[in-house]
């Protein structure tokens, strides 16, 4: 009786350090979660604020260029304007 008594009291021990090292397991478990969850939204939030620079560079990009092309295309001179003018009358 004495020898399952004690048997009794180890395996209640081993349970208790069983149940405690299930609980620090989930503890650490649901940090690491934690921390990847907050690494993913940081490198989300890097990913949505790398976009909007880029578009508004892009923006910018175009812009530059519809106003190099105004820049770069010659104007007609005011002869050409009379001389399309008398063609369009004849």
């Amino acid at each position: 009786m004495t020898s399952l008594f004690a048997q009794e009291i180890h395996l209640s021990k081993r349970h208790e350090e069983i149940v405690s090292q299930r609980l620090m397991l989930l503890q650490k478990m649901k940090n690491k979660f934690g921390d990847e969850n907050m690494e993913k939204a940081s490198h989300l939030q890097t990913a949505e604020s790398a976009f909007k620079r880029n578009l508004s560079l892009l923006q910018d990009i175009e812009a530059a260029e519809k106003s190099f092309q105004t820049r770069i295309k010659p104007h007609p001179q005011p002869e050409v304007f009379s001389l399309e003018d008398n063609q369009k009358r004849q």
